[in-house]
């Protein structure tokens, strides 16, 4: 199990210590951490955050995939954003991904599913999912990148370069680079005429 923050491990453990038939064997804070436990203990399903300093839960899913294919992976995240969630299913392939805001049953059903061979994905993500390659299809011709979609989004719920460098976890000089590239990609000159060209092309749900 893997959170940057240890409440969020704790409220987890609490929930999934009331089930006999589950057990937690390994916990960190740091994805560098988990990686060291998870050669020392033999572990079914990790579950873990996406959005985490140091290294994040897509950088640390694929170097599970190469060091234990054998594990499942249960991706518990804030992000609702379609192209991280594009990401961790189609080039992590992971076994499932639901919301942190998911209630206990939802939590239970998708370990239960996993573990039982079958994919679990929450209504929520598999409809962002869908929505996130019905744009990048629509708009290929456009060349946008997923993190240039993702800070589009950003843009246009009007987060300052910072704001945008702290949910992305990308410094202010990334983010500043990204935009001047949307804005030439998109024939743009500021956030007043992107909003209205993201509106007029759909580029966002």
């Amino acid at each position: 199990m893997l959170d940057d923050h240890q409440i969020v491990i704790d409220g987890l453990k609490l929930l999934l210590n009331e089930k006999n038939n589950l057990a937690i064997v390994a916990e960190s804070t740091s994805a560098q951490t988990m990686l060291q436990l998870l050669d020392k203990y033999k572990a079914d399903i990790l579950i873990t955050d996406i959005m985490m300093p140091e290294m994040d839960g897509y950088e640390l899913s694929i170097q599970v995939r190469k060091k234990f294919p054998q594990i499942k992976i249960l991706a518990l995240s804030m992000s609702e954003e379609g192209g991280m969630i594009t990401n961790m299913i189609e080039e992590v392939k992971v076994d499932g991904y639901i919301q942190k805001a998911c209630g206990k049953q939802e939590l239970l059903n998708a370990i239960t599913s996993i573990i039982n061979g079958t994919p679990y994905f929450s209504a929520q993500v598999k409809e962002q999912y869908e929505t996130y390659k019905k744009l990048k299809t629509e708009n290929k011709d456009l060349n946008l990148t997923n993190r240039e979609l993702q800070i589009i989004e950003c843009i246009t719920r009007h987060l300052s370069n910072k704001d945008i460098a702290n949910k992305l976890f990308i410094s202010e000089r990334t983010v500043e680079t990204h935009r001047k590239n949307i804005y030439r990609k998109t024939n743009t000159k500021g956030v007043a005429t992107l909003v209205q060209f993201v509106k007029t092309h759909k580029l966002l749900p």
